[in-house]
């Protein structure tokens, strides 16, 4: 019932040329991502978004590139409790993995507003409070260093013929057709799913039951095949992006969280604390986990939400145990023996792509 319930998840996909012209590389039961109009994909592209993707003079100490946040063994995370910018400073956020990311329906963790993966980038580039890479501050010169290197020289003029100059918008296109390309769907799991290897172990295969059953409400947020919940894919209509209050946090029982979320882009009280949830592909390689990363291993995110979320207060003044008023519907705890936990734990690293992660394509190209 449930491998009959999931292939049709891959019902209509295909493979090879998308509707962009670009030939993609893409593992069975995929479509290609959506590419804007204005920035159609091309090998070209790719490559010299690949080269500036680990560029350390994309910021402003010369240091830190998107990679130094980004870090292909980790699934492209840093493995990190919240990121740290090119300056030192500490964000308040934990870093979320690329792979599969140009499916998601919006970017970052609580935005509704960047639909994009070009509008994305501009924000470690450029924001403040805290500084990311802050290229701002040091951008006229470094465009113009950039555009004179001779190695991305030839790449700029094949990616964007007609042009002598190395602009923003090409940087932050050539980029974000890059991380187009940083797809992921040969796991354990993929292979039982979309070849019928006989590829789960018993135990992985009791932790998908419980996973995409209604006692555990796991696949209400992680659904689709990206198990990531909306998903924007060439050729289908684009979802309305969706976001969840997974019962982290409940300040003097009023159910506000340090980090209001999508509540500060909606300003609506009811969006306190939700936040987009992640792919839990080659989640078993992306600790820690959550918004902030205050959650170590994947076993104390099983225990989380079979206890219904934490429930707690962290300031003096609210009942302890008092459950948000924010919280996610789907949050609602459920029993989970020590037997069902190792299965669901044996699941969840089933869904690491062993290929891709360790993928020698991925190599530092300035080493």
């Amino acid at each position: 019932m449930v491998r009959a319930a999931l292939l049709v998840l891959a019902a209509g996909a295909n493979t090879g040329a998308g509707a962009d012209g670009y030939e993609w590389k893409l593992p069975v039961g995929l479509r290609a991502p959506p590419v804007p109009a204005d920035n159609p994909m091309s090998s070209a592209k790719v490559t010299l978004g690949e080269r500036l993707f680990s560029d350390v003079r994309l910021s402003v100490t010369g240091t830190y590139s998107c990679a130094s946040c980004h870090i292909p063994a980790l699934a492209f995370t840093d493995g990190r409790t919240m990121a740290i910018g090119a300056t030192g400073e500490h964000h308040t956020r934990n870093t979320p993995t690329l792979i599969n990311v140009a499916y998601a329906a919006s970017f970052g963790w609580a935005d509704p507003s960047l639909t994009t993966l070009e509008a994305q980038h501009r924000v470690p580039m450029f924001n403040h409070a805290p500084v990311e890479l802050g290229l701002d501050e040091v951008l006229p010169e470094r465009l113009v260093e950039l555009g004179a290197d001779p190695l991305l020289a030839p790449l700029r003029e094949v990616a964007f013929p007609g042009t002598d100059t190395l602009t923003l918008d090409q940087m932050i296109q050539a980029i974000a057709s890059y991380v187009r390309t940083l797809i992921s769907a040969d796991s354990v799991f993929d292979r039982y799913l979309y070849w019928g290897e006989d590829s789960l172990t018993p135990g992985a295969r009791r932790g998908m039951k419980l996973f995409f059953s209604d006692r555990t409400n796991c696949s209400l947020c992680h659904a689709s095949f990206n198990l990531s919940g909306p998903v924007r894919q060439q050729g289908v209509p684009d979802p309305l992006p969706v976001f969840h209050n997974t019962g982290l946090y409940n300040i003097n029982g009023t159910g506000r969280y340090p980090d209001a979320g999508l509540e500060t882009h909606t300003h609506r009280a009811m969006d306190m604390g939700a936040f987009r949830a992640p792919t839990l592909r080659n989640v078993a390689v992306t600790a820690p986990y959550m918004h902030d990363g205050s959650v170590a291993t994947l076993r104390d995110v099983l225990a989380h939400y079979a206890r219904g979320g934490r429930n707690w207060v962290t300031e003096a003044g609210g009942e302890p145990g008092t459950r948000s008023p924010h919280q996610s519907a789907a949050v609602r705890g459920f029993a989970l023996s020590e037997d069902e936990s190792d299965s669901l734990l044996a699941f969840l690293e089933a869904l690491t792509d062993e290929a891709f992660v360790t993928a020698p394509r991925f190599a530092d190209p300035f080493r």
